[in-house]
């Protein structure tokens, strides 16, 4: 009888243990998908703030070239009027005195 006693409670226990560790595996396999649902939804965050820095710099980087497209257009269209003042220079201005002296540089 004591043999049987020794089986039956050899038995309760595995069975006891397999239960635990059974419920023990399935709480770790929800924390772990629950990380994992916490993780997709940061990343997802992270690649909306990522898209929208992206966009913005796309934007300001377009406003940079039409600034300075703007830019080399005015210094394209003052060009005449500087050559104009370096040819001019050293010779008189309207009879009002001397003009501008161009510095030879060494």
């Amino acid at each position: 009888m004591t043999a049987l006693y020794c089986v039956v409670w050899a038995v309760i226990a595995a069975v006891a243990t397999w239960g635990i560790t059974t419920a023990r595996g399935c709480a770790a396999v929800a924390r772990l998908r629950a990380e994992m649902r916490q993780e997709i939804v940061y990343w997802r965050d992270e690649t909306a703030r990522a898209r929208t820095l992206a966009a913005q710099t796309a934007r300001d980087a377009a406003t940079r070239a039409r600034g300075w497209q703007e830019g080399r257009d005015d210094v394209i269209a003052i060009m005449p009027l500087i050559v104009s003042a370096r040819d001019g220079a050293g010779q008189l201005s309207d009879g009002q005195g001397p003009g501008v002296v161009d510095v030879p540089r060494p």
